[in-house]
């Protein structure tokens, strides 16, 4: 599903490390994370924008800043290249395995805000409480003043995430939850390996029938594309709001609308958040079509969705979780390779023709209840479903 970094907010002001202890200390995390896989669909690139870039406030010689240069734990610009088309890149299906050019950084079809929003669902801020931040990784802990990013505090990041990994293979990490043997996380780790799996269009556990991952998946693009449309205010109360799914995972928590998205950099980006939301819908629906995230008939139904003039996709037949899959087959599906290997020249890849869709509902300010009927669609599930599993092409041997 995820992993990547994002950029930081508050610095401490530190004396900036030499280049070579900068050196040796970025081989050692890029050698470490080089291993590390989270449950992740569609790949993303260390940095999203030159405008992210400037919310560091960094100086050139930051470990974030070098980490992100060098491209440490993400890889392929994936996510982002596939936005950028869907919002106007001008290429043709047919050259789409060959062209990388709307793969490059700060094309300026898709705003600096949305590329964030399409980013956050890997790389959502949190906060630590002060008896959470007892993380330490080659000798630094985790500053549980400052809001965490991986640009901010990468080695708390990686810290934080690896545990979190090797936990998730006995203990449930949950939010609101209180069940016995439960463990409980931040957002980062809760979307990685918890019960937020269904931001990224994957079961959170196996033998989770279809229909409820499904009624995450759509209750979150409600919210999220509600947020978008600004039919939720940004200072809304998550518990307040009327949809069963964040009630269950976000209820028990005093968090507002901004802070979930844009925690500590309300200050920066409050003006843009519709963007943010709604590259997070994007985020969440390209993941449906990655191979390790869900499954889907080998071809279309013929005709429209319902209520639409829009084609039909290919419908789910299982919705995959991440816990026993092999990384490495999970991380191949994300790839570009895999994201262009269906591209014709008539057609789209299935990622890119719905970004194209909800794109147009988006430009032309579409209320959730004028793309729901799309949303839908996109989520119909094939009459030979079958409960969650880690798909048998990446089960872990």
């Amino acid at each position: 599903m995820h992993a990547a970094f994002d950029k930081t907010m508050n610095h401490r002001h530190e004396s900036s490390p030499s280049v070579c202890s900068v050196g040796r200390l970025v081989a050692v995390i890029a050698s470490a994370l080089a291993l590390s896989s989270a449950a992740m669909a569609f790949q993303i690139a260390p940095m999203g924008s030159a405008f992210e870039s400037k919310l560091t406030n960094e100086t050139e010689n930051s470990l974030a800043t070098v980490a992100g240069r060098l491209g440490v734990l993400i890889k392929g610009r994936v996510h982002e290249e596939i936005t950028q088309i869907g919002m106007g890149c001008p290429i043709e299906p047919g050259t789409l395995a060959q062209d990388l050019s709307c793969s490059l950084r700060d094309l300026p079809f898709a705003t600096p805000y949305v590329i964030y929003g399409v980013r956050w669902n890997d790389l959502p801020p949190f906060k630590l409480s002060p008896d959470e931040g007892n993380c330490t990784y080659l000798g630094k802990s985790c500053n549980v003043s400052q809001t965490i990013r991986f640009s901010t505090q990468p080695l708390c990041w990686y810290c934080i995430f690896k545990d979190a990994e090797k936990k998730a293979q006995s203990q449930p990490i949950v939010g609101c939850s209180k069940a016995k043997g439960s463990l409980r996380g931040n957002v980062m780790t809760r979307s990685h390996f918890g019960d937020l799996q269904f931001l990224h269009a994957m079961a959170s556990e196996e033998g989770v029938h279809p229909g409820a991952t499904r009624a995450k998946v759509l209750d979150w693009l409600e919210f999220a594309w509600k947020v978008s449309s600004r039919e939720i205010k940004h200072d809304a109360f998550l518990r307040d709001i009327d949809n069963a799914t964040l009630k269950e995972h976000f209820g028990c928590t005093q968090w507002r609308v901004s802070d979930l998205y844009i925690l500590g950099r309300q200050d920066k980006l409050l003006p843009y958040l519709h963007h943010v939301a709604f590259g997070s819908v994007l985020h969440t629906v390209q993941d449906s079509f990655a191979g390790a995230h869900a499954s889907r008939e080998r071809s279309p139904p013929s005709g429209m969705c319902q209520d639409t003039d829009l084609a039909h996709p290919r419908r789910i037949v299982e919705f995959h979780t991440y816990g026993a899959q092999d990384g490495s087959l999970h991380d191949e599906q994300d790839s570009r390779e895999a994201m262009t290997r269906v591209s014709a020249a008539d057609m789209w890849p299935d990622a890119v023709e719905a970004t194209r869709n909800l794109s147009r509902f988006y430009e032309d300010r579409a209320l959730w209840s004028q793309v729901q009927p799309y949303m839908q669609c996109l989520f119909e599930l094939s009459e030979e479903r079958n409960d969650s599993s880690p798909g048998e092409p990446y089960r872990r041997r």
